[in-house]
């Protein structure tokens, strides 16, 4: 009985956690490192272009590469 009533507490406080989390990215307001969920993608061929994020690519040996 303990261990599932731990069970379902676990499971509720996964739940409320995620629900209030924005999946976008919001802008910084300050200078600085931020954090994010969004992985970067792998470049194009011929690197950064016109297509990629001001946060850049990944190159084929997962340096971040900014446009």
């Amino acid at each position: 009985m303990r261990r599932r009533a731990v069970a379902v507490l676990l499971v509720l406080v996964a739940a409320a956690c995620s629900s209030g989390q924005d999946p976008g990215i919001s802008p910084g307001t300050g200078s600085g490192p931020s954090t994010t969920s969004r992985t970067l993608q792998p470049c194009p061929d011929g690197g950064p272009d016109s297509t990629t994020p001001p946060a850049g690519c990944l190159d084929e040996d997962g340096n971040v590469l900014r446009p």
